[in-house]
């Protein structure tokens, strides 16, 4: 994506306690490989170019870059004002109150860095790093990252840093990329304090640090970095290195909500609905996931499909259920997919389709969900389901679906071995996958293992 530095990867899904087909969660913990999200606004550009200049003062710009026109920018870049260049290939890189030109955006950076605008520099070392408008260039990119660095651009020491931590391009060299992100953070540099975060969450030491995530994590924060605010939060919320404070996680995530981070809205749609460290409030959470949803965040489309499959603060509406499932299982959230396979195999709000179902199923289950495992296994082995058996790839849905720790899945797997069905008999086999079974507090596959004997009625999927 243009402008952005690159995605975040996604963040982990939680379940709420006790739901099975539905797909109320929240995020927890974004402590995987974590990148700078989009650039934000010329405000952090200002307070990087003076730093950039470092003891000479320079003069305010020609132009108000915020408020000018284009025509306004472009005349001030053809006069030799770096910033109004700058300025105006931010836009056009990002189509703000123009046509988006990333050839016009690549040329005006260049013509920003030629006259010492450093975050030109790191704004065109993006562009080669991302093959925005130009060649895929990462030797380039890593020059420009390391001019504008060097000359006081926070976000090109933080950009530089993370090719660094990740090896790209450059010799993976994590102490280096630490230093990096350090002197970015200390200059202010929000993306770069929430990385320092990531990592001492995951376990990395970073010296003279002795407070762990959280003080990274409100550093960013404070700088109204959105993603920074909810893993404050979840830090908060999961009592990591502090003490569990579940008022102060909502509020971060509200915090990480108004800065547009909307996982933070999702997680704190989670604790409104669900009355955690906030008066319980469904109307409250079906409206925060809806202002997820609409930012296309999968979970809050997932979550707010849920709430109208189940009914919790809104009328039961299956066919509205469906329609957000649909999206969140087009934004890749698995559980969405789960749900909605369910749903078009009983044909609850939609019309039925058991070979859409199937194909649900194996993408959510391919994805880990376990409950997708089990559901298309079912629609594979049963003849009842409609569509034609196929016992070996069914073992395979069962078989991914008890490693992925549902229950039924386990017990399934296990009366196909119990009763030989187009396998040998395996009684050893079988007790084993009902012990897994009732260990993971499954009264079916409790009995079972005590008794092997009679026949074990495969557990249908949830309606």
């Amino acid at each position: 994506m243009a402008g952005a530095p690159r995605p975040r990867n996604p963040a982990t899904r939680s379940p709420a306690p006790g739901v099975l087909s539905s797909t109320f969660g929240r995020v927890v913990g974004a402590i995987g490989p974590m990148s700078p999200p989009p650039r934000r606004g010329l405000a952090w550009i200002f307070a990087a170019s003076v730093a950039s200049l470092a003891c000479r003062k320079r003069a305010p710009p020609a132009v108000d870059l915020r408020r000018s026109g284009a025509a306004e920018l472009q005349a001030a870049c053809d006069r030799g004002e770096g910033r109004a260049c700058d300025a105006l290939g931010d836009r056009l890189e990002r189509g703000t109150g123009v046509v988006r030109d990333l050839g016009r955006a690549r040329s005006l950076y260049q013509r920003a860095c030629d006259r010492r605008e450093l975050a030109g520099c790191t704004h065109l070392g993006w562009l080669y790093e991302s093959g925005g408008g130009v060649a895929r260039d990462l030797p380039r990119a890593v020059t420009l990252y390391r001019r504008g660095c060097e000359g006081g651009h926070m976000r090109g020491c933080t950009n530089l840093g993370w090719l660094m931590e990740n090896g790209v391009t450059v010799a993976r060299d994590l102490p280096g990329a630490v230093a990096l992100y350090e002197r970015a953070c200390r200059g202010d540099e929000p993306v770069a304090c929430g990385n320092l975060g990531r990592l001492a969450a995951g376990g990395t030491a970073i010296p003279g640090n002795t407070q762990g995530a959280r003080v990274y994590f409100a550093r960013a924060c404070d700088l109204r970095d959105g993603p920074s605010c909810t893993n404050l939060g979840w830090v908060y919320e999961e009592g990591r290195a502090v003490p569990r404070d579940l008022p102060r996680a909502a509020s971060t995530y509200r915090r990480a909500c108004d800065f547009n981070d909307l996982r933070g809205c999702v997680n704190l749609g989670w604790m409104t609905q669900h009355g955690a460290g906030v008066p319980a409030d469904a109307a409250e959470a079906r409206r925060l996931y809806e202002q997820a949803c609409a930012g296309d965040n999968a979970l809050g489309c997932a979550n707010l499909g849920a709430l109208y499959e189940e009914g919790v603060g809104v009328t039961a509406d299956l066919s509205r259920a469906a329609t957000h499932y649909e999206k969140a299982c087009a934004g890749e959230n698995m559980r969405a997919c789960a749900s909605l396979a369910a749903m078009l195999q009983n044909g609850r709000g939609v019309a039925r389709d058991l070979a859409r179902a199937l194909t649900l199923d194996a993408r959510a289950c391919d994805g880990g969900n376990a409950l997708a495992c089990n559901n298309g296994g079912w629609l594979l082995n049963e003849a009842a389901s409609g569509l034609p058996r196929d016992a070996e790839r069914a073992r395979r849905f069962y078989g991914r679906g008890c490693e992925l720790e549902n229950p039924a899945a386990c017990v399934n797997l296990g009366s196909i071995f119990q009763h030989g069905q187009d396998v040998p008999v395996d009684l050893g086999r079988a007790g084993s996958l009902y012990e897994t079974a009732c260990r993971m507090g499954f009264e079916t596959g409790c009995s079972l293992q005590r008794s092997l004997r009679g026949g074990a009625a495969p557990v249908r999927p949830p309606a």
